[in-house]
């Protein structure tokens, strides 16, 4: 049983070969016509968490260099020749279509971890509002009201605070993407994803250097990439019409 991880231009398979294994079996290139398939040995057992950190490595490694559409992890053929007869040959056109509009993109991410206690304290300090509000609930004979009232107040304008910082701090690189996409907003956390040209990965860089020290004392920043373009595959525009999506991934 094969894992089948992404596909490669035919012309990019000997990069598959140079990919480090860590966790997996040696990686390596099922090839058919134009295309490749990058494709290791399952493990006996179960997959587990780890063989899925594998898969991403191994994706990252390559993106570094080539192209690749990148697959479910966990996408199995029991063979070689079925890798060919089932994956790459049914859709041969569409994918070195996909292949040829994500050859110059990449997927970064950032996350901003906020600093709950820094916002609360910025929004206490400099809300008018929120100081009336809180004055109030320390009168004493205060009712469980009026401090309910503050700790609402407080959270929604910590939320608000937290969404204008964020929006301050990353314009520069929404500048530099050619397409941004919100993944994951929370209490805390902004994950973001950035699609964005091979060719501008060092005005990238230099950005988010930026934006770590406009952050400094308010979140912390974790910036990720390059990776294959997962958060934007639907947008990948093949032909006139949309393509459909099959039991591959796509």
């Amino acid at each position: 049983m094969l894992l089948v991880h992404g596909v490669v231009r035919e012309s990019d398979a000997p990069a598959v070969g140079r990919v480090p294994p860590g966790r997996l079996q040696q990686p390596r290139a099922v090839v058919a016509g134009p295309l490749a398939a990058v494709v290791s040995d399952a493990p006996d057992g179960d997959l587990v968490g780890d063989d899925a950190v594998a898969h991403l490595d191994l994706l990252v490694a390559l993106v570094v260099t080539v192209p690749v559409l990148p697959l479910p992890f966990g996408t199995v053929a029991p063979d070689e020749d079925a890798v060919r007869a089932e994956v790459l040959e049914p859709s041969a056109d569409e994918l070195a279509q996909r292949l040829a509009a994500v050859a110059d993109l990449v997927e970064l991410r950032l996350d901003l971890d906020f600093d709950t206690d820094a916002s609360v304290a910025a929004v206490s300090r400099d809300d008018p509002d929120i100081a009336r509000l809180a004055a109030r609930a320390r009168v004493p004979g205060a009712s469980l009201a009026d401090r309910m009232a503050v700790g609402e107040a407080v959270a929604a304008r910590v939320a608000d605070l937290q969404a204008e910082l964020a929006a301050t701090w990353t314009q520069e690189l929404s500048g530099v993407a050619e397409q941004s996409r919100e993944l994951h907003v929370d209490d805390q956390v902004s994950r973001t994803a950035y699609l964005v040209r091979r060719d501008r990965l060092d005005d990238a860089d230099a950005t988010v250097a930026r934006l770590r020290e406009a952050a400094a004392g308010s979140a912390s920043v974790e910036y990720v990439g390059p990776m294959p373009v997962y958060s934007f595959l639907d947008d990948v525009v093949v032909g006139s019409q949309p393509a459909p999506r099959s039991r591959w991934g796509w």
